[in-house]
């Protein structure tokens, strides 16, 4: 073992010196040796060092970046033995930072823009997710066509139908070929997506139905996230952009300091309200540089070499935990990019406008009139102001690294992305899902109702509880290979549902209550913190705590979203041990699917 030390009992009067250089403590684990002696284990080296329990005690107050000086205040603040033992309490931080227990920010900063190595992965080019628009479609390939010929670019594009509808389809199939004269573009319509099932239905004949599940249409539920899984089958080690078709390929930002990356992984988006389309235009510029490029260059790079080949600078660290940021590597892949929108949000529900804060709350409850327009969310910049290092992709992402194993999507209902990019991250648990500091357009084609569920309590479907589920579960294993760690999560969700029917009852009810008291909490927080809130906001957010305050209380069966309301307890527990086994089958088969889809091509 390296050393021992302890405090001592040196005492200095004078007060701290200046140290504006910030460090934080590493990651580690304790083993005692006796009732004042430990090891402890650096978890990124393992090394081991002995020291005392105030040195530990010590080095735990340290776990922010902050100048020096702030930490020597702080632990002699924080542990009494230790008041005005300046001298002492400096030479123990100056031995931690030796035996790098301590480390500078700009140390660990330049160890993450370290370059390796890496294999050219191939670009498969745009999906597009076409619903049942032939004239959003129709928009988004003008707007294509127009951004070709800005940026002197020609990219392959492959249309996904999603369409119950032959008449609609073979328009949609119409509109496509009026763009092959300037757009590589093809068409993928029921006719080739019944045939590729049919093919991997013929070479997994023990399989049909999981696949069918994964692929096929449903009559009953949206199904966008089956074209997803298509699109990731039929381009199977490649990357890819990925759009539905209510987009337009007309970038904008908001801030023109854009070589700025934020490491914070709890950040949330910005948020400006407009009044119309023509308002967004006016508060913010246009974006000259080529994005779509940009985004798929960045897909399936590591960390460290995109840092190493851009002009970034990093936004502060104070305050962050080492613990945390050392989530990031400059070996972490990024699996995945995501973009602003402008437009429309790509929320269904309108309660995140509630947690705003600051000069964005005002804006969102400005006037009455102004009010009732934001809380429908109509029109809006979502967007960030730097480069993000996320652990999970807050939505559909922009592009998509499937050059090695990427999990399905949930293959009908909504939040099929939300549980997409927490299986990703669950197989990838290094992974960095990068957020751009620029905003695409995003225009639904109608306008909806956001506010209409607020007066019932909030109820997620199975897709963000089996979601949620997976994330519960990402240090569940120490496995890399994301085939086994995806298995291990198949494993997971099947024990769930070989569980008693007790156990899955209770473990749905526990989800909702945490869920509706999560929210509770939050709204009377908000509440407590905006005592001079317009009256018509506080009716809402009083509306928001009574109805998930009242589904507390009344002990009703743990009905998700989009299941039977007439469902009783013992109908709640069957159709989720239903569910569970069809996706824990589903996950065993994928990487089969994956693979044989890869070596087909």
């Amino acid at each position: 073992m390296e050393f021992e030390f302890d405090f001592g009992a040196k005492t200095l009067t004078q007060g701290v010196k200046k140290n504006v250089k910030k460090y934080a403590s590493v990651a580690g684990v304790a083993f005692s040796l006796s009732s004042e002696e430990l090891v402890f284990m650096n978890k990124e080296t393992g090394e081991n060092h002995v020291m005392t329990d105030k040195v530990l005690f010590a080095l735990s107050l340290c776990q922010q970046f902050k100048p020096l000086d702030q930490h020597i205040v702080t632990i002699g603040q924080n542990i009494p033995e230790l008041q005005n033992q300046v001298q002492a309490i400096q030479t123990v931080v100056d031995f931690l930072i030796k035996n790098k227990l301590l480390l500078e920010d700009q140390e660990w900063l330049a160890q993450l823009s370290e370059s390796s190595s890496q294999i050219k992965v191939s670009n498969a080019g745009i999906v597009i997710r076409a619903f049942e628009k032939p004239n959003l479609l129709n928009r988004l390939l003008e707007s294509l066509q127009k951004y070709q010929l800005k940026h002197n670019k020609k990219f392959s594009v492959q249309v996904y139908s999603d369409s119950n509808s032959e008449k609609i389809e073979l328009e949609m199939e119409e509109v496509c070929k009026s763009f092959k004269s300037e757009i590589r573009i093809t068409f993928y319509g029921q006719v080739w997506q019944n045939q590729f099932i049919k093919m991997l239905t013929t070479e997994f004949p023990q399989r049909p139905e999981e696949i069918k599940w994964l692929l096929s249409q449903s009559s009953q539920h949206y199904s966008g996230g089956r074209i997803w899984n298509l699109a990731l089958l039929n381009n199977a080690g490649k990357k890819f952009l990925f759009f539905d078709d209510n987009y337009i390929f007309e970038a904008r930002i908001k801030s023109e300091n854009n070589n700025l990356v934020n490491l914070n992984n709890k950040t949330d988006l910005s948020v400006d309200f407009s009044l119309n389309l023509t308002d967004i235009k006016q508060n913010s510029n246009q974006y000259e540089e080529d994005v779509l490029t940009q985004m798929i260059n960045s897909c399936g790079q590591t960390t460290g070499n995109w840092l190493s080949t851009r002009d970034v600078k990093y936004s502060a660290v104070d305050h962050l935990s080492l613990v945390e940021l050392q989530r990031i590597q400059s070996t972490s892949l990024i699996k995945s990019v995501g973009t602003g929108t402008w437009g429309s949000p790509r929320s269904e529900h309108n309660y995140w406008l509630y947690y705003l804060d600051g000069e964005q709350k005002q804006a969102f409850w400005e006037s009455r009139e102004v009010y009732l327009d934001n809380i429908e969310a109509s029109n809006l910049m979502h967007y960030s102001n730097e480069y993000e290092f996320l652990s999970m992709a807050r939505f559909l992402p922009s592009a998509i690294d499937n050059s090695s194993l990427t999990p399905f999507a949930m293959p009908s209902d909504t939040l099929e992305d939300y549980f997409f990019n927490a299986v990703s991250l669950y197989c990838y648990p290094n992974q960095i899902s990068m957020q751009c500091p620029f905003m695409l357009g995003h225009i639904q084609a109608e306008r909806k109702d956001r506010s209409a569920t607020n007066h019932l309590a909030r109820t997620p479907n199975f897709n963000k509880f089996i979601a949620d589920y997976a994330l519960t579960l990402v240090d569940s294993t120490d496995a890399l290979d994301p085939t086994i760690r995806l298995k291990t999560l198949s494993d997971y969700v099947l024990g769930l549902s070989d569980a008693t029917d007790e156990t899955i009852h209770n473990r749905l009810k526990e989800y909702l209550s945490q869920i509706r008291s999560d929210m509770v909490l939050s709204m009377q927080t908000q509440m407590a913190n905006s005592p001079d809130a317009p009256v018509y906001w506080q009716a809402d957010v009083r509306e928001i705590v009574e109805a998930n305050g009242k589904a507390l209380i009344q002990n009703k069966p743990p009905i998700l979203s989009g299941w039977d309301k007439s469902m009783d307890k013992q109908d709640c527990v069957e159709t989720a041990r239903h569910e569970l086994k069809r996706v824990a089958t589903a996950m065993e088969l994928w990487p089969q699917l994956w693979e044989f889809c890869k070596i087909s091509q």
